[in-house]
């Protein structure tokens, strides 16, 4: 799959969802929204996010993720 700058992706290796910063072929560079935690990944390891874990990356969105997750008993 093509990926372009900006899009948020998912790492299907850490589980982990980033925005692309940079495309080299098959290789990403992916971060997250708080400057911390800049890596690479191959484009076959990776997956299109959902506007959940998009919305992941913002500290607000965070917030609503986190307070919408279902409690355990």
């Amino acid at each position: 799959m093509n990926y372009r700058k900006g899009e948020v992706v998912v790492d299907m290796a850490r589980n982990l969802a980033g925005q692309v910063k940079d495309v080299h072929g098959n290789v990403l560079t992916l971060a997250r929204s708080d400057g911390r935690g800049v890596w690479e990944q191959e484009t076959d390891q990776c997956r299109p996010a959902s506007s959940v874990e998009a919305a992941s990356l913002t500290p607000g969105g965070a917030i609503r993720v986190i307070s919408s997750s279902r409690r355990r008993p």
